[in-house]
Protein backbone atom coordinates (compact mmCIF):
# COMPACT_ATOMS: atom_id res chain seq x y z
CA UNK A 1 0.00 0.00 0.00
CA UNK A 2 1.62 3.50 -1.19
CA UNK A 3 0.74 6.67 0.52
CA UNK A 4 -1.94 7.60 -1.33
CA UNK A 5 -3.77 4.47 -0.57
CA UNK A 6 -3.18 4.98 3.17
CA UNK A 7 -4.21 8.12 2.87
CA UNK A 8 -7.68 7.82 0.61
CA UNK A 9 -7.97 4.40 2.95
CA UNK A 10 -7.91 6.66 6.39
CA UNK A 11 -9.22 9.60 5.73
CA UNK A 12 -11.96 9.17 2.92
CA UNK A 13 -14.89 10.31 5.24
CA UNK A 14 -13.24 13.67 6.02
CA UNK A 15 -12.20 13.95 2.27
CA UNK A 16 -16.13 13.50 0.57
CA UNK A 17 -16.76 16.83 3.67
CA UNK A 18 -13.72 18.87 2.19
CA UNK A 19 -15.46 18.05 -1.57
CA UNK A 20 -18.59 19.18 -0.42
CA UNK A 21 -17.41 22.26 0.77
CA UNK A 22 -15.26 22.45 -2.40
CA UNK A 23 -17.58 21.30 -4.56
CA UNK A 24 -15.15 22.86 -7.52
CA UNK A 25 -12.08 20.79 -6.28
CA UNK A 26 -12.39 18.13 -8.86
CA UNK A 27 -12.35 20.37 -12.15
CA UNK A 28 -9.60 22.16 -10.89
CA UNK A 29 -7.46 18.75 -10.40
CA UNK A 30 -8.45 17.73 -14.27
CA UNK A 31 -7.57 21.11 -15.52
CA UNK A 32 -4.36 21.20 -13.72
CA UNK A 33 -3.30 18.27 -15.04
CA UNK A 34 -2.09 16.59 -11.27
CA UNK A 35 -3.15 13.11 -12.07
CA UNK A 36 -4.97 11.89 -8.74
CA UNK A 37 -8.19 11.26 -8.16
CA UNK A 38 -10.47 14.18 -6.51
CA UNK A 39 -10.98 11.81 -3.44
CA UNK A 40 -7.82 10.87 -2.59
CA UNK A 41 -6.19 14.37 -3.06
CA UNK A 42 -9.66 15.54 -0.59
CA UNK A 43 -8.44 12.94 1.89
CA UNK A 44 -5.04 14.06 1.38
CA UNK A 45 -6.35 17.35 2.77
CA UNK A 46 -7.88 16.47 5.41
CA UNK A 47 -4.84 14.57 6.51
CA UNK A 48 -2.57 17.37 6.32
CA UNK A 49 -5.04 19.46 8.33
CA UNK A 50 -5.40 17.42 11.27
CA UNK A 51 -1.42 16.88 10.78
CA UNK A 52 -0.86 20.42 11.43
CA UNK A 53 -3.59 20.66 14.12
CA UNK A 54 -1.24 18.22 16.03
CA UNK A 55 1.77 20.34 15.37
CA UNK A 56 0.15 23.91 16.50
CA UNK A 57 -1.19 22.18 19.37
CA UNK A 58 2.35 20.21 20.57
CA UNK A 59 3.70 23.71 19.90
CA UNK A 60 1.69 26.23 21.57
CA UNK A 61 2.00 24.36 24.44
CA UNK A 62 5.49 24.23 24.38
CA UNK A 63 5.39 28.38 23.80
CA UNK A 64 3.18 28.97 26.24
CA UNK A 65 5.36 26.70 29.01
CA UNK A 66 8.50 28.57 27.85
CA UNK A 67 7.29 31.77 27.55
CA UNK A 68 7.20 32.68 23.93
CA UNK A 69 3.43 33.92 23.91
CA UNK A 70 4.00 36.38 21.15
CA UNK A 71 4.64 33.05 18.29
CA UNK A 72 1.15 31.34 19.65
CA UNK A 73 -1.26 34.10 17.05
CA UNK A 74 0.87 33.01 14.60
CA UNK A 75 0.67 29.54 14.62
CA UNK A 76 -2.99 28.85 15.44
CA UNK A 77 -4.53 29.69 12.11
CA UNK A 78 -1.93 27.34 10.34
CA UNK A 79 -4.26 24.31 9.92
CA UNK A 80 -6.64 26.87 8.27
CA UNK A 81 -4.55 28.32 6.15
CA UNK A 82 -2.99 24.97 5.53
CA UNK A 83 -7.01 23.89 4.48
CA UNK A 84 -7.57 26.81 2.12
CA UNK A 85 -3.67 26.48 0.20
CA UNK A 86 -4.45 22.97 -0.64
CA UNK A 87 -7.57 23.45 -1.76
CA UNK A 88 -7.14 26.35 -3.91
CA UNK A 89 -3.41 24.67 -5.11
CA UNK A 90 -4.97 22.68 -8.37
CA UNK A 91 -7.34 25.87 -9.39
CA UNK A 92 -3.35 28.07 -9.00
CA UNK A 93 -1.05 25.50 -10.99
CA UNK A 94 -4.16 25.27 -13.51
CA UNK A 95 -4.18 28.77 -13.61
CA UNK A 96 -0.52 29.03 -14.67
CA UNK A 97 -0.47 26.22 -17.35
CA UNK A 98 -3.63 28.24 -18.92
CA UNK A 99 -1.20 31.42 -18.63
CA UNK A 100 1.65 29.42 -21.04
CA UNK A 101 -0.65 27.75 -23.65
CA UNK A 102 -2.54 31.28 -23.93
CA UNK A 103 0.59 32.35 -25.11
CA UNK A 104 0.95 29.45 -27.29
CA UNK A 105 -2.37 28.88 -28.81
CA UNK A 106 -2.55 32.16 -31.31
CA UNK A 107 0.84 30.85 -33.09
CA UNK A 108 -0.66 27.22 -32.66
CA UNK A 109 -4.14 27.87 -34.46
CA UNK A 110 -2.32 30.16 -37.12
CA UNK A 111 -0.51 26.84 -38.06
CA UNK A 112 -3.43 24.74 -37.47
CA UNK A 113 -5.23 26.91 -40.24
CA UNK A 114 -2.18 26.99 -43.09
CA UNK A 115 -2.10 23.09 -42.45
CA UNK A 116 -5.64 22.74 -43.46
CA UNK A 117 -5.62 24.93 -46.07
CA UNK A 118 -2.51 23.27 -47.42
CA UNK A 119 -4.81 19.55 -47.66
CA UNK A 120 -4.25 17.89 -44.22
CA UNK A 121 -7.39 17.24 -42.15
CA UNK A 122 -7.79 18.92 -38.96
CA UNK A 123 -7.27 15.81 -36.71
CA UNK A 124 -3.79 15.13 -38.71
CA UNK A 125 -2.83 18.62 -38.92
CA UNK A 126 -3.57 18.48 -34.70
CA UNK A 127 -1.93 15.43 -34.48
CA UNK A 128 1.54 16.86 -36.30
CA UNK A 129 1.94 19.14 -33.81
CA UNK A 130 3.54 16.48 -31.32
CA UNK A 131 5.96 16.59 -34.08
CA UNK A 132 6.66 20.18 -32.33
CA UNK A 133 7.71 19.65 -29.14
CA UNK A 134 10.69 22.36 -29.69
CA UNK A 135 7.99 24.95 -31.02
CA UNK A 136 4.84 24.37 -29.61
CA UNK A 137 5.59 22.81 -26.40
CA UNK A 138 2.50 23.62 -24.93
CA UNK A 139 0.11 22.90 -27.50
CA UNK A 140 2.10 19.45 -28.00
CA UNK A 141 0.81 18.09 -24.94
CA UNK A 142 -2.92 18.83 -26.14
CA UNK A 143 -1.90 17.13 -29.24
CA UNK A 144 -0.09 13.90 -27.38
CA UNK A 145 -3.49 13.47 -25.16
CA UNK A 146 -5.81 13.49 -28.30
CA UNK A 147 -3.69 10.52 -29.81
CA UNK A 148 -4.13 8.82 -26.79
CA UNK A 149 -7.66 9.50 -26.77
CA UNK A 150 -8.23 8.73 -30.39
CA UNK A 151 -5.64 6.00 -31.75
CA UNK A 152 -5.50 4.23 -28.15
CA UNK A 153 -8.77 4.72 -26.03
CA UNK A 154 -10.74 4.52 -29.67
CA UNK A 155 -12.51 8.25 -29.13
CA UNK A 156 -13.91 9.55 -31.90
CA UNK A 157 -12.25 12.92 -32.92
CA UNK A 158 -15.22 15.51 -32.09
CA UNK A 159 -15.40 13.59 -28.32
CA UNK A 160 -11.67 13.70 -28.16
CA UNK A 161 -11.91 17.40 -28.62
CA UNK A 162 -14.94 17.78 -26.51
CA UNK A 163 -12.63 15.70 -23.42
CA UNK A 164 -9.67 18.09 -24.37
CA UNK A 165 -11.88 21.19 -23.88
CA UNK A 166 -13.37 20.21 -20.58
CA UNK A 167 -9.90 19.21 -19.26
CA UNK A 168 -7.60 22.20 -20.41
CA UNK A 169 -7.65 25.19 -17.96
CA UNK A 170 -7.14 27.83 -20.51
CA UNK A 171 -10.78 29.39 -22.20
CA UNK A 172 -8.95 30.24 -25.53
CA UNK A 173 -8.52 26.93 -26.47
CA UNK A 174 -11.39 25.59 -24.61
CA UNK A 175 -13.36 28.30 -27.12
CA UNK A 176 -11.08 27.15 -30.16
CA UNK A 177 -12.31 23.54 -29.30
CA UNK A 178 -15.95 23.62 -28.67
CA UNK A 179 -16.45 26.04 -31.72
CA UNK A 180 -14.40 23.69 -34.20
CA UNK A 181 -16.92 20.79 -32.80
CA UNK A 182 -19.70 23.11 -33.46
CA UNK A 183 -18.56 23.82 -37.34
CA UNK A 184 -17.96 20.44 -37.79
CA UNK A 185 -21.25 19.47 -36.80
CA UNK A 186 -23.02 22.32 -38.83
CA UNK A 187 -21.77 21.77 -41.64
CA UNK A 188 -19.21 24.60 -41.93
CA UNK A 189 -16.41 25.86 -43.85
CA UNK A 190 -13.61 24.88 -41.41
CA UNK A 191 -10.40 26.64 -43.20
CA UNK A 192 -12.76 29.85 -42.68
CA UNK A 193 -13.42 29.55 -38.84
CA UNK A 194 -9.89 28.47 -38.19
CA UNK A 195 -8.55 31.54 -40.40
CA UNK A 196 -10.73 33.75 -38.46
CA UNK A 197 -10.28 32.43 -35.12
CA UNK A 198 -6.37 32.91 -35.86
CA UNK A 199 -6.59 36.93 -36.97
CA UNK A 200 -9.23 36.97 -33.74
CA UNK A 201 -6.40 35.92 -31.41
CA UNK A 202 -3.69 38.41 -33.37
CA UNK A 203 -6.65 41.09 -32.50
CA UNK A 204 -7.25 40.69 -28.91
CA UNK A 205 -3.58 40.52 -28.30
CA UNK A 206 -3.05 44.02 -29.54
CA UNK A 207 -6.26 44.90 -27.51
CA UNK A 208 -4.82 43.81 -24.44
CA UNK A 209 -1.71 45.29 -24.88
CA UNK A 210 -3.39 48.94 -24.99
CA UNK A 211 -5.05 47.65 -21.48
CA UNK A 212 -1.82 45.89 -20.42
CA UNK A 213 0.10 49.68 -20.37
CA UNK A 214 -3.38 51.71 -18.62
CA UNK A 215 -3.21 49.20 -16.11
CA UNK A 216 0.66 49.05 -15.64
CA UNK A 217 0.50 52.96 -15.89
CA UNK A 218 -1.89 53.15 -12.65
CA UNK A 219 0.45 50.07 -10.83
CA UNK A 220 3.72 52.95 -11.45
CA UNK A 221 2.06 56.04 -10.27
CA UNK A 222 1.33 53.76 -7.01
CA UNK A 223 4.98 52.61 -6.56
CA UNK A 224 6.18 56.32 -7.54
CA UNK A 225 3.76 58.03 -4.74
CA UNK A 226 4.57 54.88 -2.24
CA UNK A 227 8.20 54.66 -2.17
CA UNK A 228 9.24 58.25 -3.37
CA UNK A 229 7.38 59.88 -1.08
CA UNK A 230 7.44 57.86 2.34
CA UNK A 231 11.00 57.31 1.08
CA UNK A 232 11.87 61.42 1.43
CA UNK A 233 9.68 61.97 4.12
CA UNK A 234 10.86 58.98 6.57
CA UNK A 235 14.57 60.35 5.75
CA UNK A 236 14.01 64.13 6.38
CA UNK A 237 12.53 63.19 9.63
CA UNK A 238 15.26 60.49 10.48
CA UNK A 239 18.23 62.96 9.70
CA UNK A 240 16.20 65.40 11.72
CA UNK A 241 15.31 63.13 14.31
CA UNK A 242 19.64 62.03 15.04
CA UNK A 243 20.64 65.91 14.67
CA UNK A 244 17.80 67.26 17.36
CA UNK A 245 18.42 63.89 19.23
CA UNK A 246 19.48 66.26 22.54
CA UNK A 247 16.25 68.04 22.15
CA UNK A 248 13.85 65.51 21.51
CA UNK A 249 12.31 63.03 22.67
CA UNK A 250 10.30 61.35 19.89
CA UNK A 251 11.50 60.09 16.78
CA UNK A 252 12.08 57.23 13.82
CA UNK A 253 14.60 54.81 15.50
CA UNK A 254 17.14 53.75 13.60
CA UNK A 255 16.17 49.93 13.57
CA UNK A 256 12.64 50.78 11.82
CA UNK A 257 14.82 53.23 9.36
CA UNK A 258 16.57 50.35 8.84
CA UNK A 259 13.60 48.22 7.83
CA UNK A 260 11.89 50.32 6.41
CA UNK A 261 15.38 51.14 3.51
CA UNK A 262 16.62 47.51 3.21
CA UNK A 263 13.63 45.61 3.92
CA UNK A 264 10.16 47.40 3.06
CA UNK A 265 11.10 49.22 -0.19
CA UNK A 266 12.85 46.06 -1.60
CA UNK A 267 10.05 44.04 -0.90
CA UNK A 268 7.85 46.63 -2.40
CA UNK A 269 10.08 46.86 -5.68
CA UNK A 270 10.12 42.82 -5.74
CA UNK A 271 5.93 43.13 -5.58
CA UNK A 272 6.05 45.64 -8.22
CA UNK A 273 8.04 43.17 -10.80
CA UNK A 274 5.91 40.28 -9.56
CA UNK A 275 2.34 42.27 -10.27
CA UNK A 276 3.73 43.12 -13.50
CA UNK A 277 4.72 40.02 -14.69
CA UNK A 278 1.03 38.75 -13.96
CA UNK A 279 -0.21 41.79 -16.03
CA UNK A 280 2.19 41.88 -18.65
CA UNK A 281 1.89 40.07 -21.97
CA UNK A 282 4.04 36.65 -22.08
CA UNK A 283 5.66 34.34 -24.72
CA UNK A 284 5.86 31.04 -24.01
CA UNK A 285 9.86 31.22 -23.84
CA UNK A 286 11.97 32.73 -21.51
CA UNK A 287 16.14 33.65 -22.48
CA UNK A 288 17.67 31.96 -19.44
CA UNK A 289 21.52 33.17 -21.02
CA UNK A 290 21.15 36.87 -19.59
CA UNK A 291 20.05 35.37 -15.78
CA UNK A 292 23.23 32.43 -16.30
CA UNK A 293 25.31 35.57 -16.09
CA UNK A 294 24.11 37.46 -13.76
CA UNK A 295 24.15 34.18 -10.80
CA UNK A 296 26.98 32.84 -12.21
CA UNK A 297 29.29 36.23 -12.62
CA UNK A 298 27.80 39.07 -11.12
CA UNK A 299 26.38 38.18 -8.19
CA UNK A 300 29.63 36.22 -6.91
CA UNK A 301 31.41 39.57 -7.70
CA UNK A 302 29.26 41.29 -6.06
CA UNK A 303 29.55 38.76 -2.88
CA UNK A 304 33.60 38.96 -3.75
CA UNK A 305 33.85 43.20 -3.06
CA UNK A 306 31.12 43.76 -0.78
CA UNK A 307 33.08 41.17 1.57
CA UNK A 308 37.33 42.14 0.26
CA UNK A 309 36.50 45.40 -0.63
CA UNK A 310 33.88 47.00 1.53
CA UNK A 311 33.39 44.52 4.71
CA UNK A 312 36.67 43.58 5.71
CA UNK A 313 38.33 47.26 5.49
CA UNK A 314 35.54 48.35 7.96
CA UNK A 315 35.40 44.95 10.34
CA UNK A 316 39.39 44.47 10.71
CA UNK A 317 41.28 46.57 13.12
CA UNK A 318 43.92 49.17 11.52
CA UNK A 319 47.39 46.74 10.69
CA UNK A 320 45.60 43.80 10.98
CA UNK A 321 47.46 41.73 8.24
CA UNK A 322 44.92 41.03 6.26
CA UNK A 323 43.19 44.69 6.52
CA UNK A 324 47.07 45.66 4.88
CA UNK A 325 47.11 43.17 1.91
CA UNK A 326 47.34 43.52 -1.68
CA UNK A 327 43.60 42.57 -2.55
CA UNK A 328 41.85 44.10 0.44
CA UNK A 329 43.59 46.93 0.51
CA UNK A 330 43.72 47.23 -3.33
CA UNK A 331 39.74 46.57 -3.68
CA UNK A 332 38.83 48.98 -1.20
CA UNK A 333 41.07 51.71 -2.38
CA UNK A 334 39.26 51.19 -6.06
CA UNK A 335 35.95 51.32 -4.97
CA UNK A 336 36.60 54.51 -2.49
CA UNK A 337 38.53 56.65 -4.87
CA UNK A 338 35.23 58.36 -6.02
CA UNK A 339 34.96 59.71 -2.75
CA UNK A 340 38.64 60.67 -1.86
CA UNK A 341 39.39 61.92 -5.18
CA UNK A 342 36.36 64.40 -4.93
CA UNK A 343 37.03 65.03 -1.14
CA UNK A 344 33.96 63.83 -0.16
CA UNK A 345 32.48 63.15 3.52
CA UNK A 346 33.89 59.92 5.30
CA UNK A 347 29.76 59.19 5.55
CA UNK A 348 29.47 58.87 2.22
CA UNK A 349 32.34 56.13 1.50
CA UNK A 350 30.29 52.90 1.93
CA UNK A 351 27.52 54.27 -0.71
CA UNK A 352 30.06 55.27 -3.00
CA UNK A 353 32.05 51.83 -2.70
CA UNK A 354 28.61 50.51 -2.66
CA UNK A 355 27.66 52.26 -6.18
CA UNK A 356 31.01 51.30 -7.46
CA UNK A 357 30.53 47.86 -6.50
CA UNK A 358 27.19 47.65 -8.37
CA UNK A 359 28.40 49.40 -11.58
CA UNK A 360 31.50 46.91 -11.69
CA UNK A 361 29.29 43.97 -11.39
CA UNK A 362 26.25 44.45 -13.06
CA UNK A 363 28.47 46.14 -16.34
CA UNK A 364 29.91 42.58 -17.84
CA UNK A 365 25.90 41.03 -17.77
CA UNK A 366 24.58 44.47 -19.25
CA UNK A 367 27.01 44.22 -22.12
CA UNK A 368 26.36 40.46 -22.75
CA UNK A 369 22.68 41.18 -22.50
CA UNK A 370 22.96 43.88 -24.85
CA UNK A 371 24.87 41.62 -27.43
CA UNK A 372 22.45 38.79 -27.35
CA UNK A 373 19.58 41.37 -27.53
CA UNK A 374 20.66 41.93 -31.31
CA UNK A 375 19.63 38.20 -31.99
CA UNK A 376 15.72 39.20 -31.79
CA UNK A 377 16.26 41.21 -35.07
CA UNK A 378 16.05 38.34 -36.44
CA UNK A 379 12.52 38.28 -36.45
CA UNK A 380 12.21 41.00 -38.41
CA UNK A 381 14.36 39.77 -41.58
CA UNK A 382 11.94 36.86 -41.52
CA UNK A 383 8.99 38.36 -41.74
CA UNK A 384 10.62 40.59 -44.93
CA UNK A 385 11.79 37.05 -46.34
CA UNK A 386 8.84 36.00 -46.04
CA UNK A 387 6.62 38.63 -47.78
CA UNK A 388 9.86 38.65 -50.64
CA UNK A 389 9.14 34.50 -50.95
CA UNK A 390 5.18 35.27 -51.96
CA UNK A 391 6.42 37.78 -54.63
CA UNK A 392 8.80 36.12 -55.96
CA UNK A 393 6.48 32.73 -56.10
CA UNK A 394 4.12 34.34 -58.04
CA UNK A 395 6.55 34.36 -60.76
CA UNK A 396 6.32 30.53 -60.79
CA UNK A 397 9.69 29.11 -59.25
CA UNK A 398 9.43 26.65 -56.68
CA UNK A 399 9.71 27.13 -53.23
CA UNK A 400 13.13 26.00 -53.13
CA UNK A 401 14.54 27.72 -55.79
CA UNK A 402 12.93 31.34 -54.54
CA UNK A 403 14.88 30.88 -51.32
CA UNK A 404 17.74 30.35 -53.14
CA UNK A 405 17.21 33.37 -55.02
CA UNK A 406 16.34 35.08 -52.37
CA UNK A 407 19.53 34.50 -50.47
CA UNK A 408 21.23 37.34 -52.19
CA UNK A 409 19.52 40.58 -50.58
CA UNK A 410 20.29 41.51 -47.20
CA UNK A 411 17.57 40.53 -44.21
CA UNK A 412 20.18 41.92 -41.37
CA UNK A 413 20.69 39.36 -38.62
CA UNK A 414 18.58 36.32 -40.95
CA UNK A 415 20.93 36.88 -43.76
CA UNK A 416 23.39 34.27 -43.02
CA UNK A 417 21.32 31.84 -41.89
CA UNK A 418 19.49 32.47 -45.31
CA UNK A 419 22.51 31.88 -47.21
CA UNK A 420 23.66 28.62 -45.30
CA UNK A 421 20.08 27.49 -46.08
CA UNK A 422 20.63 28.23 -50.08
CA UNK A 423 23.73 26.64 -49.84
CA UNK A 424 22.28 23.19 -48.20
CA UNK A 425 19.15 23.40 -50.48
CA UNK A 426 21.58 23.82 -54.12
CA UNK A 427 23.05 20.79 -52.53
CA UNK A 428 19.84 18.89 -52.26
CA UNK A 429 19.72 18.68 -48.72
CA UNK A 430 15.50 18.41 -47.44
CA UNK A 431 14.34 21.50 -46.26
CA UNK A 432 13.05 20.21 -42.68
CA UNK A 433 16.83 19.05 -42.27
CA UNK A 434 17.96 22.24 -42.98
CA UNK A 435 15.77 24.41 -40.31
CA UNK A 436 16.65 21.38 -37.43
CA UNK A 437 19.98 22.57 -38.00
CA UNK A 438 19.21 26.31 -38.12
CA UNK A 439 17.08 25.82 -34.78
CA UNK A 440 20.05 24.91 -33.07
CA UNK A 441 21.73 28.26 -33.68
CA UNK A 442 18.92 30.61 -33.24
CA UNK A 443 17.30 30.88 -29.74
CA UNK A 444 14.59 33.67 -30.55
CA UNK A 445 10.98 31.64 -30.43
CA UNK A 446 9.09 33.57 -32.74
CA UNK A 447 11.73 32.69 -35.27
CA UNK A 448 12.06 29.02 -34.62
CA UNK A 449 7.73 29.50 -35.19
CA UNK A 450 8.36 31.28 -38.34
CA UNK A 451 10.56 29.09 -39.74
CA UNK A 452 8.78 26.22 -38.29
CA UNK A 453 5.71 26.74 -40.12
CA UNK A 454 7.23 27.87 -43.68
CA UNK A 455 8.98 24.83 -43.26
CA UNK A 456 5.66 22.29 -42.82
CA UNK A 457 3.32 24.49 -45.11
CA UNK A 458 5.77 23.79 -47.87
CA UNK A 459 6.31 20.48 -47.29
CA UNK A 460 2.56 19.57 -46.81
CA UNK A 461 1.25 21.71 -49.49
CA UNK A 462 3.89 22.57 -51.89
CA UNK A 463 4.07 26.60 -50.62
CA UNK A 464 1.10 27.91 -53.09
CA UNK A 465 0.83 31.93 -53.33
CA UNK A 466 -2.04 31.89 -51.30
CA UNK A 467 -0.93 29.71 -48.24
CA UNK A 468 2.81 31.54 -48.35
CA UNK A 469 0.87 34.81 -48.46
CA UNK A 470 -1.19 33.68 -45.66
CA UNK A 471 2.06 33.17 -43.67
CA UNK A 472 3.16 36.32 -44.99
CA UNK A 473 0.67 37.64 -42.56
CA UNK A 474 1.15 35.56 -40.04
CA UNK A 475 4.62 36.96 -39.87
CA UNK A 476 3.59 40.56 -40.16
CA UNK A 477 1.25 40.16 -37.19
CA UNK A 478 3.78 38.65 -35.14
CA UNK A 479 6.15 41.36 -35.57
CA UNK A 480 3.03 43.74 -35.41
CA UNK A 481 2.36 42.27 -31.66
CA UNK A 482 6.30 42.53 -30.54
CA UNK A 483 6.01 46.88 -32.20
CA UNK A 484 2.91 47.57 -30.35
CA UNK A 485 3.89 45.86 -27.47
CA UNK A 486 7.42 48.19 -27.19
CA UNK A 487 4.95 51.62 -28.44
CA UNK A 488 2.87 50.90 -25.67
CA UNK A 489 5.15 50.00 -22.87
CA UNK A 490 8.36 52.62 -23.63
CA UNK A 491 6.31 55.43 -22.45
CA UNK A 492 6.50 53.76 -19.12
CA UNK A 493 9.68 53.53 -18.55
CA UNK A 494 9.71 57.24 -17.59
CA UNK A 495 8.28 56.29 -14.17
CA UNK A 496 11.36 54.34 -12.55
CA UNK A 497 13.27 56.84 -13.65
CA UNK A 498 12.18 60.02 -12.32
CA UNK A 499 11.59 57.85 -9.25
CA UNK A 500 14.82 56.70 -8.87
CA UNK A 501 16.59 60.04 -9.83
CA UNK A 502 13.88 62.39 -7.51
CA UNK A 503 14.56 60.26 -4.63
CA UNK A 504 18.55 60.02 -4.88
CA UNK A 505 18.95 63.82 -5.39
CA UNK A 506 16.98 64.92 -2.69
CA UNK A 507 18.33 62.30 -0.13
CA UNK A 508 21.47 62.96 -1.25
CA UNK A 509 21.02 66.40 -1.05
CA UNK A 510 19.55 66.77 2.11
CA UNK A 511 22.07 64.30 3.74
CA UNK A 512 24.97 66.69 2.79
CA UNK A 513 23.29 69.76 3.68
CA UNK A 514 22.25 68.79 7.37
CA UNK A 515 25.66 66.97 7.44
CA UNK A 516 27.48 70.55 7.05
CA UNK A 517 25.26 72.33 9.43
CA UNK A 518 26.57 72.56 13.30
CA UNK A 519 24.00 71.11 14.77
CA UNK A 520 24.08 68.02 12.32
CA UNK A 521 27.92 67.33 12.22
CA UNK A 522 28.53 65.23 15.12
CA UNK A 523 28.87 61.46 15.36
CA UNK A 524 25.51 60.17 15.77
CA UNK A 525 24.53 62.06 12.58
CA UNK A 526 27.10 60.98 10.60
CA UNK A 527 26.70 57.28 11.99
CA UNK A 528 22.55 57.54 10.90
CA UNK A 529 24.12 59.17 7.16
CA UNK A 530 26.43 56.45 6.72
CA UNK A 531 23.98 53.85 7.49
CA UNK A 532 20.81 54.90 5.22
CA UNK A 533 22.61 56.77 2.27
CA UNK A 534 23.37 52.67 1.19
CA UNK A 535 19.96 51.61 1.16
CA UNK A 536 19.43 54.88 -1.58
CA UNK A 537 22.18 53.19 -3.47
CA UNK A 538 20.21 49.66 -3.55
CA UNK A 539 16.66 50.80 -4.05
CA UNK A 540 17.73 53.35 -6.86
CA UNK A 541 19.53 49.67 -8.37
CA UNK A 542 16.05 47.99 -8.06
CA UNK A 543 13.99 50.72 -9.27
CA UNK A 544 16.03 49.93 -12.27
CA UNK A 545 15.29 46.46 -12.49
CA UNK A 546 11.21 47.94 -12.30
CA UNK A 547 11.83 50.01 -15.44
CA UNK A 548 13.43 47.62 -17.63
CA UNK A 549 10.38 44.47 -16.56
CA UNK A 550 7.64 47.70 -17.19
CA UNK A 551 9.20 48.43 -20.11
CA UNK A 552 10.81 45.56 -21.73
CA UNK A 553 8.99 43.00 -20.08
CA UNK A 554 11.54 40.99 -18.48
CA UNK A 555 14.33 41.83 -15.53
CA UNK A 556 17.21 41.53 -17.72
CA UNK A 557 16.53 44.43 -19.68
CA UNK A 558 16.48 45.96 -16.52
CA UNK A 559 20.46 45.72 -16.15
CA UNK A 560 20.99 48.65 -18.43
CA UNK A 561 18.67 50.47 -16.67
CA UNK A 562 19.82 49.61 -12.96
CA UNK A 563 23.49 50.68 -14.24
CA UNK A 564 22.26 53.77 -15.70
CA UNK A 565 20.67 54.91 -12.47
CA UNK A 566 23.16 53.39 -10.21
CA UNK A 567 25.62 55.73 -12.34
CA UNK A 568 23.22 58.94 -11.96
CA UNK A 569 23.61 58.32 -8.44
CA UNK A 570 27.14 58.06 -8.11
CA UNK A 571 27.30 61.12 -9.98
CA UNK A 572 25.09 62.95 -7.58
CA UNK A 573 27.23 61.33 -4.35
CA UNK A 574 30.14 63.35 -6.92
CA UNK A 575 28.20 66.37 -7.10
CA UNK A 576 26.83 66.54 -3.14
CA UNK A 577 29.29 69.41 -2.49
CA UNK A 578 28.15 71.76 -5.06
CA UNK A 579 24.53 70.88 -3.20
CA UNK A 580 25.90 71.65 0.14
CA UNK A 581 27.59 74.99 -1.27
CA UNK A 582 24.37 76.14 -2.95
CA UNK A 583 21.63 75.25 -0.03
CA UNK A 584 24.05 76.88 2.62
CA UNK A 585 24.24 80.07 0.13
CA UNK A 586 20.52 80.07 0.06
CA UNK A 587 20.44 79.39 4.12
CA UNK A 588 22.83 83.17 4.39
CA UNK A 589 20.67 85.69 5.67
CA UNK A 590 19.82 88.81 3.25
CA UNK A 591 22.10 91.89 4.05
Amino acid sequence: MNFWDWVYRHFEGIGKKILKIYSNLPKDIQRSGIHIYPEAYASFIGFMVILMTIVVAVLTMTFYIVGIHIAIPILVPTPFLTLIILAYLPALIGSSRAGGIEGEFPYTTAYLSMMVMSGLSPYTAFERITKSKEVFSKSAELSQRFILLVRVLGKDPLTAFSMLAQRTPSATVRDLLMGYITTVRAGGDVIDYLNKKARLFFSEIIVKMKVIADRLTGLLEAYLALVLLSMISLTVMYFVTVSFAGTLSFGISGESMFLFLYVMVPMISGLVIYLTDLTQYKEPWIDYRPYIMFFGLSLPLMVFFVVFGLFLPSALPPGHPLRESFIVSGLNYVLTYPSKAFNLPRYMDSSIALSMILVLSILPTTIYTEIISKEYKVVQGITRFLRDLVEIRKTGMSPERSIIELSNRDYGVFTKYLKKMAMQLSLGIPLSKIIQDIFRKIRVWRAKVLLFVMTDTIEVGGGTIEIMDNLAWFAESVETIDEERKRNLRTLLIVPYMGAILAAATVIMLASFMGSLQFGAGGAYYAAAEGTLPAIVLNTFLMGLVAGKVSNGSVAAGFKHALILTLITLVFFIASPMFETVLGGLGQPVS
